[in-house]
């Protein structure tokens, strides 16, 4: 049994989020560095898991630069620390693996600043029923500090412990460092008094003694932020050293291709695909043809010859998708999310609509097209509301919610089409794009005074209007009063749910369940 599976799915799952949200935050800060990152491992800024096939992955750093080249693995942590997970038993496992000396590691604090929990359970004859609901806006804390690969290994970690059960019964190391709890400036340092710190913010000044085995970091006069690392056993990347170079180095692609170590394989092609480099079509091509190769790479290879050499997309991925190991089929469904072309959108398309295909290879798919986000992607999307499996109408449901306003005008060619599911699924899309314009909310009341009050469009208009109750829509629904009376009283009703306390909690009784339609 993979040591993951022995995790809760709430623990898991909230591992993974504040992962992701560290890696957004690491983006966001070196970008003031010049960097431009995209991800090296594939959805480390995503949340998205397959419960039902375990995804193969490479053991690579999280981000590269493709300006620089350099690669970024970060590990996000809810309190200041410098500590890994480290399996000793398992080489793949280890702190470092799939690492080289230059890459770095950054540790973002990433904290829950808003919670919101709601729970209930009921028991009716002998059907018992437990629900649970938790929102968690995370919020980055402070200094985000970077070192490179070789600094931690040239010093022995300080200690370890070994974590429960739930949390896949790994061990953690530990490197000793010492944080700063505030905003301010540093005063002076001594080795006998240690590092003085006055805040901005009128605190009383700090001095931190600086441990044995650790040396400053920091300078007097130098402005620091809290979470900040005064002292630490190796050095920590300073502003100059974090500064993008701007461009490669001269013969580095070449280099990560011919290297022996896998990742750097990946990482070479991965830099070929994002800069549009096309003078490696050749070298590629060995590598996908390499039957030894690792797979991961291999995908990343046929990517890169679809998208830049303009090979034939199936003829790429169809090798993989004839393999019987059903984590190659699916990390080739996410491969093509990242290829880009008309015809992988097209392949993804055909796997989407085929009810013969594992629930797996599907739901990839609307991942995938959801990840493409193309025009076409999100009418395949909106297509597969009609379709008779439930969980794969809120895969696509989900992915199509994650493209946010860019697929507005698909989904109002939707919500106007005379098919129940259709509408249903991109009225629910709508109510959740985090910006609707007015001007759209109105045009959709004006086609409620045209329409007749039975249209499918209707019914569904009237329900996504009611759930949002903005006061500029109010002259739009009040002109229905008298040309639809019926409908205006339908978005009162709706517009009071929406604004009384029981809407928060509201969700379909279990044993009401029975009569609704659910395939």
């Amino acid at each position: 049994m993979p040591r993951l599976s022995l995790k809760t799915d709430s623990s898991f799952y909230r591992k993974i989020a504040m992962g992701a949200i560290g890696v957004r935050a690491v983006c966001a800060d070196l970008a003031i560095y010049g960097h431009d990152l995209v991800e090296l491992e594939r959805g480390s800024s995503e949340s998205k898991i397959w419960k039902d096939v375990k995804r193969k992955r490479v053991r690579i750093p999280d981000l590269v630069c493709r300006k620089c080249g350099i690669r970024i693995e970060c590990r996000a942590k809810n309190k200041p620390e410098l500590s890994m997970s480290h399996t000793v038993t398992d080489a793949e496992r280890f702190w470092d693996y799939g690492m080289v000396d230059t890459d770095w590691v950054a540790f973002p604090i990433c904290q829950p600043v808003k919670k919101e929990e709601w729970s209930s359970g009921q028991i009716k004859g002998l059907a018992s029923y437990w629900n649970e609901r938790n929102w968690i806006l995370w919020h980055k804390v402070g200094k985000i500090n970077y070192f490179t690969v070789k600094a931690f290994r040239s010093v022995p970690s300080d200690t370890s412990n070994t974590k429960g059960v739930t949390e896949g019964s790994e061990t953690s190391i530990t490197w000793g460092a010492t944080f700063s709890t505030m905003h301010g400036e540093v005063e002076h340092i001594s080795s006998e008094k240690g590092i003085k710190v006055v805040s901005n913010s009128g605190r009383r000044p700090h001095t931190w003694k600086i441990k044995p085995n650790q040396m400053c970091q920091v300078v007097p006069g130098q402005t620091i932020e809290e979470c900040q690392i005064l002292a630490s056993g190796m050095p920590v990347l300073n502003d100059q050293e974090l500064t993008c170079s701007g461009s490669l180095s001269e013969g580095l692609i070449q280099r990560l291709l011919n290297s022996r170590e896998k990742t750097q394989r990946f990482t070479g092609i991965k830099l070929a695909k994002v800069n549009g480099f096309g003078e490696y079509c050749e070298k590629i091509r060995e590598i996908v043809e390499d039957q030894e190769e690792d797979i991961y790479v291999r995908l990343e290879g046929a990517s890169y010859l679809a998208l830049i050499c303009e090979a034939p997309t199936k003829t790429q991925f169809a090798p993989f998708f004839s393999d019987a190991n059903p984590q190659d089929k699916l990390e080739a469904v996410i491969t093509l999310g990242e290829t880009k072309t008309e015809e992988s959108t097209e392949i993804l398309g055909d796997i989407l609509n085929d009810s013969s295909q594992p629930g797996f290879m599907r739901s990839a798919s609307a991942w995938s097209l959801g990840k493409i986000g193309t025009e076409r992607a999100q009418r395949l999307l909106v297509n597969a509301f009609t379709d008779m499996n439930k969980d794969l109408r809120e895969d696509a449901l989900e992915n199509i919610i994650s493209l946010g306003a860019t697929s507005l005008n698909v989904l109002l060619d939707g919500l106007r089409q005379n098919d129940e599911d259709i509408a249903a699924g991109c009225a629910e899309a709508i109510r959740q794009c985090n910006s609707i314009p007015i001007s759209m909310l109105e045009n959709l009341a004006s086609d409620l005074e045209r329409n007749g009050p039975d249209e499918v469009s209707s019914r569904w208009i009237v329900w996504l209007l009611g759930q949002i109750p903005v006061e500029p829509l109010v002259p739009s629904i009040a002109r229905l009063q008298d040309t639809k009376p019926e409908l205006h009283y339908a978005m009162s009703v709706l517009w009071s749910f929406v604004n009384s306390w029981i809407s928060k909690h509201w969700e379909m009784g279990p044993w009401l369940k029975e009569y609704v339609k659910d395939e």
